[in-house]
């Protein structure tokens, strides 16, 4: 069979494999790169997918570039999986029989969703939200099912409920914490968002596990803390994982995910990750778009001989529900009767600065979202109460424009 040789080959095409040609080519690299996408359109933002179901999109919404930007910069961008790679031979193969060999090999496969097994549903009824396609397929039947069942009460299972109740569809959420965003935010903001979510009409159950469901009068139903509840329609939000399986057949080192150094260099020294599939030290996956962005710039400069460190970002989440603009950075790090904790209200707006030594070291809040940078600064240049407090007041200082 014959070979197509390629100096750089990409196989996954995240924001971290963008990034990383991106960077190449600003950097004046010239090699060849050969870019396998799995998907069946361009290279896209995936964060914006489940939160634009209302108004719905085109294949070509959300791309990261256009196709004149691949062709313009010396990109081969195919639309195929791989589905080996033979890491001895330094060969990749795929789904349409193509084979090509590399001397330099990019890993950015991303995560895939966690569906659960539940009695009485099969697997592929099952629906979920991670990429474009998933996304396409709720729509579809959104044309006429009306009654879903979202598992999860993560981001995506919030974002999710959300999109649906504004197309309006009737919602039951079923989340094993007992509030939703429950390992992002405090209690005091939870019940916040629990209450809008209520008052939009989601039947919102907390602390359950959907173990099975059964077919009633033509639909399925489940029992919910002693409820018998119908619907037509199954979403897990249960999570994802790092895509791995190419790691495994590459022989490389993998855990939860596959395993980096601080240069998104794996145990082959001519195979790199980064992104959603990569694990960094003490087994951290950051399953964040920024993150991957950031190790995409990283792993590309590892290649062209200008390594930097990864260091890894305090987590930070930015969503907007059910009439809330959501920020959570760095909560997870919090430690409850050690480090200080600051409540602020002002209207609508309501937020918690935690500090540690005079210095910010988490930050959540509702509804200040044009601030939303500058807590961010804030947060990862861990400013002093007194700097919070004259940068970032409370009320918002009023600005005027005239013209």
């Amino acid at each position: 069979m014959d070979r197509n040789n390629y100096p750089i080959i990409v196989v996954g095409a995240s924001i971290a494999a963008i990034s990383f040609i991106r960077t190449l080519r600003v950097n004046n690299d010239k090699r060849k790169i050969l870019l396998i996408h799995g998907e069946d359109r361009l290279p896209y933002k995936r964060t914006k997918i489940n939160k634009n179901m209302v108004r719905g999109f085109d294949k070509d919404d959300f791309k990261i570039a256009d196709r004149e930007w691949y062709k313009d910069n010396d990109v081969d961008l195919i639309y195929d999986r791989v589905i080996n790679i033979d890491s001895a031979e330094k060969v990749v193969s795929t789904q349409r029989g193509l084979v090509c060999s590399y001397e330099k090999l990019m890993l950015a496969t991303g995560a895939v969703s966690v569906i659960p097994k539940i009695a009485g549903i099969a697997t592929e009824n099952l629906h979920s939200v991670q990429n474009a396609s998933d996304v396409d397929r709720v729509l579809e039947t959104c044309k006429n099912k009306d009654r879903f069942l979202i598992i999860g009460g993560g981001v995506e299972g919030v974002e999710t409920a959300d999109q649906l109740v504004r197309k309006g569809k009737a919602v039951i959420l079923a989340n094993r914490m007992k509030y939703p965003l429950q390992k992002l935010f405090p209690i005091s903001l939870l019940k916040v968002l629990e209450q809008r979510m209520i008052d939009k009409g989601v039947k919102l159950f907390q602390g359950v596990s959907v173990a099975a469901i059964h077919e009633h009068n033509g639909h399925y139903a489940v029992n919910l803390q002693g409820q018998e509840l119908e619907f037509d329609e199954v979403i897990a939000c249960t999570g994802a994982v790092p895509n791995i399986e190419l790691g495994i057949k590459a022989g490389l080192k993998v855990e939860r995910g596959i395993i980096v150094n601080a240069f998104m260099q794996t145990s082959d020294a001519d195979i790199l990750a980064a992104g959603d599939v990569a694990q960094h030290e003490r087994g951290i996956v950051t399953g964040l778009w920024h993150a991957a962005e950031h190790q995409g710039k990283l792993a590309a400069l590892t290649l062209l001989d200008k390594p930097e460190g990864h260091t890894l970002p305090p987590f930070r989440l930015k969503t907007e529900v059910f009439g809330l603009y959501m920020f959570s950075g760095a909560y997870e790090f919090v430690i409850p009767g050690v480090d200080e904790e600051v409540e602020e209200v002002d209207g609508d707006i309501r937020r918690i600065m935690y500090y540690s030594d005079n210095a910010l070291k988490a930050v959540v809040f509702l509804n200040d979202g044009p601030r939303a940078k500058t807590y961010q600064q804030a947060l990862f240049e861990h400013w002093s109460k007194e700097k919070v407090q004259d940068e970032l007041p409370l009320p918002p200082k009023m600005t005027f424009s005239f013209g």
